[in-house]
């Protein structure tokens, strides 16, 4: 498989934009892909959040350390022969700084090697010292019987979905179906450098691991 590669380019790529909310477009972006790997039996199945400045990385830093963190599971995945279909947002608060949330897809027989995995990427990214809490990691509640059981999975991506959408203006819970799916109040307003929201993208040939540049 040859390698991937992000595409770059336009005004909305600059790495010092200033944003304060989610965009709808970002969010119907993430909705839509999340099912898109579901639909191609690449379920999101691991919710993974990155808080990279408790690690004390600043916030001009953390979306290129987060691409840095998609691109080291990537090229592992690939390297075990899967590709990776994903969706992450950035936000930045009190406690972590600016931060990343991420969902992926772990292929179940991988699931064990994985669990170290993040932990030794974020040492890598963050120069070979690791900061306790900078990685938290679960899989999705149902992810293992997600044949047997749909909608219990179904409603653990919708959760994580509501919870990672809420820096979105509070009328698109609505408007986006997810009201009602977690707890955490939509319309907060959240000061992020950089890229606010990124998927992976679909192509006729299949699952694609390139980023779709939004």
């Amino acid at each position: 498989m040859p390698p991937a590669r992000l595409k770059r380019g336009g005004p909305h790529n600059l790495r010092d934009r200033v944003t304060w909310e989610l965009a709808e477009y970002d969010c119907r972006k993430l909705i839509r892909r999340s099912f898109d790997a579901w639909d191609a039996g690449q379920p999101l199945n691991r919710f993974i959040t990155l808080a990279w400045g408790l690690a004390g990385i600043d916030a001009e830093r953390a979306v290129s350390a987060t691409g840095q963190f998609i691109n080291f599971a990537r090229d592992w995945m690939r390297g075990h022969g899967y590709a990776m279909p994903w969706a992450w947002v950035q936000e930045c608060g009190d406690t972590f700084g600016q931060h990343a949330h991420i969902l992926l897809h772990v292929p179940p027989e991988l699931d064990d090697l994985f669990r170290t995995m993040p932990r030794r990427w974020a040492k890598a990214i963050l120069s070979g010292v690791y900061v306790k809490g900078t990685v938290q990691s679960q899989r999705l509640a149902g992810a293992r019987v997600i044949q047997a059981n749909p909608a219990r999975y179904e409603a653990a991506l919708l959760g994580k979905l509501h919870y990672m959408l809420k820096c979105a203006p509070a009328p698109l819970e609505h408007a986006l179906g997810l009201r009602g799916w977690g707890h955490k109040p939509w319309g907060q307003r959240t000061r992020v450098i950089g890229k606010r929201a990124g998927v992976w993208q679909r192509r006729k040939s299949g699952l694609a691991v390139a980023d779709d540049g939004a």
